[in-house]
């Protein structure tokens, strides 16, 4: 048989194949139940006690004794935290109680990643709130820049606030956010055992919190002394708990709130820079969405962040702004690259979610429209952010599919600051250099490779990057259309 005639069969077979397969429907995975998480409720002496171990993973125990002290351990575990105090009616605002304060004395000592801390939630809006006292191996939350400092009881206390995606809450599994208080001296001292005494005025943090823009106006949930524990051994006895509420807020002095020294842009004006080359930089998951970093696919240096399992269009991935660097009324320049590897084109966006007036906003601060395989750059080098916002949240998301994407260089810096881009014009299976992959590619390609006399572009042909062009890059070929039709 000739060389060309094994040629023209392969071809027709592969396109009679997959032909076919472009009416098969993948089968649903069957995903399996993660386990059930450990977790004990009671009230005694009229202080309400709870142990939460996330998938009731390794050793956790508590022994609640009389007037909110107990004792508790823990080993091997993801997540755990163990505490008492008071759940309330969710019908009123911390300002209703007339203040509340704790009188501690606890012998702690961590053995890892954990902290003793006032905790609680309050609800619309859902936050999940921290007032550390002390902590282990490290420092929490995590973020560098704070939105100000509290005094009370003679200590020092850093402001933050972070946003938890899909992650598990008193309703379940949802996206919230968390309000921090972080004392600046740590009384602990990691695989050291301490005892620690003192006062936490809780509702001077809620007011300093509040005066710091955070958004108080949730009705109280909880409010508890708590020892929690992430990947770490330890162990605490609790001697004292004294919570009082509707007597004061516990410090004779007033709160002092220092605000954050301004962040000054760097030489290149940026106020950040995520380039993905050692982690997130700061990016989580928005929705149903799953972010790693990658270097599969880049745009610059050696890595990116893709963002899969979405399960709507608004899933994706976001950065929260620093609000001592982006102050509502002023203008920034914006700019992000975006790519994805599954259909002929995508569009993407670049969004802006804000709080104002207690309400959720949202604002298009760019968008760019993607061809497979090809890095697009969102960018806005004027956008101004709105009066009254904040809470600022960017998260890029794409208009209405769910398709996988990547993103690098995101930036965020002074008014009309021009980030260059790359000319970058690969568009893979463009066989006939039309811009776009459709059935006319095909047709080019298999009349290229069974010899016939046509025009096609190497580079995009080869589909599987083996330095050939051949059926096995129709197969390819043939399955991007199929998958875009």
């Amino acid at each position: 048989m000739k060389q060309g005639t094994i040629n023209r069969f392969i071809s027709v077979f592969v396109t009679m194949m997959m032909t076919i397969a472009c009416f098969f429907v993948t089968p649903p995975v069957t995903q399996k139940a993660a386990a059930a998480d450990q977790q004990e409720l009671g009230n005694k002496d009229g202080y309400d006690y709870e142990l939460w171990n996330q998938w009731g993973q390794g050793n956790a125990s508590m022994q609640v004794g009389n007037d909110g002290a107990f004792s508790c351990s823990w080993s091997g575990i993801e997540n755990c935290l163990f505490r008492t105090g008071k759940k309330l009616e969710k019908t009123k605002k911390y300002s209703e109680y007339n203040g509340m304060y704790i009188d501690y004395d606890v012998e702690y000592e961590p053995k890892g990643n954990s902290y003793m801390c006032v905790y609680g939630w309050t609800e619309n809006p859902t936050v999940e709130y921290y007032i550390v006292e002390a902590w282990g191996s490290w420092r929490p939350p995590g973020e560098t820049n704070s939105l100000g400092t509290v005094e009370a009881n003679g200590n020092k206390y850093d402001i933050y606030k972070t946003v938890r995606t899909n992650q598990p809450s008193i309703h379940g599994t949802e996206t919230f956010e968390q309000y921090w208080s972080v004392r600046q001296d740590n009384p602990a001292q990691n695989n050291v055992k301490k005892e620690i005494t003192g006062r936490i005025s809780v509702s001077k943090h809620f007011e300093a919190w509040e005066k710091a823009g955070l958004n108080m106006n949730g009705t109280m949930y909880e409010v508890a002394l708590n020892i929690e524990g992430y990947q770490s051994n330890g162990s605490a006895n609790v001697i004292k708990n004294g919570l009082v509420m509707g007597n004061g807020d516990g410090d004779d002095g007033s709160s002092v709130i220092v605000p954050p020294t301004p962040v000054e842009p760097d030489t290149n004006g940026y106020f950040f820079h995520s380039d993905f080359e050692n982690n997130n930089d700061g990016w989580a998951a928005r929705g149903d969405a799953a972010n790693e970093t990658t270097d599969s696919e880049f745009y610059a240096g050696n890595k990116s962040l893709s963002v899969t399992g979405r399960t709507d269009s608004w899933n994706g991935t976001a950065y929260s702004l620093d609000s001592s660097a982006f102050i509502s009324e002023k203008t920034y320049s914006f700019s992000v690259f975006a790519m994805q590897n599954k259909t002929v084109s995508e569009d993407f966006k670049l969004t802006l979610q804000y709080n104002k007036e207690g309400e959720e906003n949202y604002d298009t601060i760019a968008t760019a429209t993607g061809a497979k395989g090809e890095w697009v750059q969102l960018t806005n080098t004027s956008y101004t952010i709105p009066e009254g916002a904040k809470n600022l949240l960017i998260y890029v998301e794409t208009d209405a599919s769910m398709t996988d994407f990547y993103i690098d260089e995101a930036v965020g810096a002074v008014d009309g600051t021009i980030i260059k881009s790359e000319t970058n014009t690969k568009l893979l299976g463009d066989v006939n250099n039309d811009e776009k992959i459709d059935v006319d590619d095909l047709k080019e390609l298999q009349n290229f490779i069974l010899g016939k006399d046509a025009d096609v572009n190497p580079d995009m042909s080869d589909m599987n990057d083996d330095g050939a062009i051949d059926s096995f890059d129709l197969v390819l070929l043939r399955q991007t259309v199929c998958e875009n039709s």
